[in-house]
């Protein structure tokens, strides 16, 4: 807890803040201006895990900060953080930053040791993502020739109070942009696939996952649209100007809700194949995005080339070993056997059940073993 005199004193430099419970404080890849301590309650700290599902990693208690980088170096949001009762708090700002340190020199210390793991940790993706780009060369940029023809699919209900419109910078272009946020965590699960593809009473995620810049174009996975490192940003641009906008002029028949949904995941595949190309977590979770788009759109042929892709980096991913946790890898790995045996490959279907039933979630093996038995 902190000490009376020290609420005092934040109260006097810093901005006061209540939340609700079930009410979000930030957004897991939204930039941010601002930190937090917390003076009465508890944050429940969330994180997309490898199947998209929120899951808690931790919960902040009354005298812990959280939010810290963004006031120096305005890293997006690495979680979401939720009220999980009535929260009051301070927010701190770069214009109160050497107040604060002046004002609060312990926990300026706590501040700093905290922030230098985080860096040593950046620092060590920042590398691999370099080695492995270098390494990498990347086809150019084109328009599937399966997806001939414009889509007409009618976009989905979302309901209103689970979204939260904001407004922020293009990392790319530095112009205005608004987004829209899904309050997933307080989101209801109304089924789940054997596929693992999750649906939502509220809205249909998988379209809204990827966000795009209307004035540069610039496409991604909602998580990472604002974390773009300053070393890939030229390499992006590059991209877009020599090559996704001359496709993008050219194809004048895709008019759709559905064809602009589709151009932006591809774009985001290709961008991540371009800086980001040792995640292949990331890249099979996009082509397996389209997977199942094409599926509500019953294209048959579009829905066969993207299981293929999401098997190709998916089955990568799995046996690199690069998904971090026991459930995503089972769940992972029973995606995977449904996509193997979409695409005609029984004998990786079988090996990818045998994960599934090694593991520990009850359900997934129950689907495991029923895929199993019809191969």
């Amino acid at each position: 807890m902190i000490q009376d005199d020290a609420v005092r004193t934040l109260m006097q430099i810093a901005t006061p803040k209540k939340f609700q419970a079930s009410q979000y404080i930030c957004y897991e890849g939204q930039p941010g201006n601002e930190m937090y301590i917390i003076l009465k309650g508890s944050v429940g700290v969330f994180v997309s895990n490898a199947v998209g599902k929120q899951t808690e990693v931790s919960r902040i208690m009354a005298g812990d900060f959280f939010g810290e980088m963004a006031i120096f170096d305005n890293l997006p949001r690495s979680a979401s953080c939720i009220a999980l009762e009535d929260v009051v708090c301070v927010a701190i700002d770069k214009s109160r930053l050497t107040k604060f340190i002046t004002a609060c020199p312990d926990m300026t210390i706590n501040l700093l040791e905290n922030m230098s793991g985080r860096i040593r940790k950046l620092n060590g993706i920042v590398y691999k993502n370099e080695k492995f780009n270098a390494e990498k060369t990347v086809p150019p940029f084109s328009i599937p020739e399966l997806y001939s023809f414009s889509h007409i699919v009618e976009e989905p209900y979302h309901d209103l109070n689970y979204t939260e419109a904001i407004t922020a910078q293009c990392p790319i272009c530095g112009k205005s942009i608004t987004v829209l946020n899904l309050k997933k965590q307080i989101m209801s699960v109304s089924r789940f696939f054997n596929d693992g593809r999750l649906k939502y009473k509220e809205c249909e995620p998988l379209w809204y996952d990827v966000w795009s810049c209307p004035y540069c174009h610039y496409s991604n996975y909602y998580t990472g649209f604002f974390q773009t490192p300053q070393f890939t940003k030229d390499v992006i641009r590059k991209v877009l100007t020599e090559q996704h906008i001359p496709v993008l002029g050219k194809a004048t028949n895709l008019t759709t809700p559905f064809d602009h949904l589709f151009l932006r995941y591809i774009q985001a595949i290709h961008i991540n194949e371009s800086v980001n190309c040792g995640d292949v977590l990331l890249i099979g979770k996009l082509w397996l995005g389209l997977y199942w788009l094409f599926d509500d759109a019953a294209d048959e042929s579009m829905k066969m080339y993207c299981a293929k892709k999401a098997a190709e980096f998916l089955f990568q991913a799995v046996n690199e070993q690069k998904i971090p946790d026991a459930y995503s890898r089972q769940s992972i790995a029973l995606t995977l056997a449904n996509l193997f045996v979409a695409i005609g490959q029984k004998d990786n279907a079988q090996k990818m059940c045998m994960i599934v039933l090694n593991g520990e979630d009850k359900q997934l093996k129950n689907f495991a073993y029923t895929l199993k038995d019809s191969l």
